[in-house]
């Protein structure tokens, strides 16, 4: 009964730890140390070896809690380690991908919409950005011909940039040449 309730605790506390590995189950390091290295569960050579292994081998270093469950309880604490990995993932890929198919008609409804919405928010995000530089009025409406050049004509995203940066050394340049 006790190795059911430590297979059970393995799997459960996994599944949680689970929840923070995003990036490959580094999140996961801290909250097993606090679990079972800490309290002198699990020696910290055992953890260290499980996280070696998992960083050795192909695949999401996350399997390092394979090694954990083992050095726990054995091949059954592994399993229910790696089942406690891969569970939470599968059921929140499933969860997202009925709600996607779920959803895809409302999507379809919003995504006319959408680009306008983008738009605005690249706006607010450009404004903000724009206004602490104080620009006169040359410059706002040198950016302005410059969207509605873009807009037109459709330019391509790489030479804008460049430009971008020509004329804003050649501005600096001149700016730094006869002064303010």
């Amino acid at each position: 009964m006790g190795e059911l309730a430590t297979l059970f605790e393995i799997f459960a506390f996994i599944a949680l730890s689970s929840l923070f590995s995003f990036g490959g189950g580094n999140g996961q390091i801290p909250v097993v140390q606090a679990q079972w290295v800490e309290p002198g569960l699990l020696s910290p050579g055992g953890f260290s070896m499980a996280l070696a292994f998992s960083h050795l081998t192909p695949g999401p270093k996350a399997g390092f809690v394979a090694g954990v469950g083992y050095y726990l309880a054995g091949v059954p604490g592994a399993v229910v380690a790696v089942l406690g990995l891969a569970l939470p993932t599968c059921l929140g890929a499933a969860a997202v991908s009925h709600a996607a198919a779920t959803l895809r008609r409302l999507v379809r409804l919003v995504t006319p919409a959408s680009g306008f919405v983008l738009a605005a928010l690249i706006a607010a995000a450009a404004w903000g950005t724009a206004a602490p530089l104080e620009l006169g009025a040359v410059e706002i409406i040198t950016i302005a011909l410059v969207a509605i050049l873009v807009a037109w004509r459709n330019v391509n995203p790489l030479l804008l940039v460049l430009g971008a940066v020509a004329v804003g050394g050649a501005w600096s340049a001149a700016v730094h040449l006869l002064g303010p």
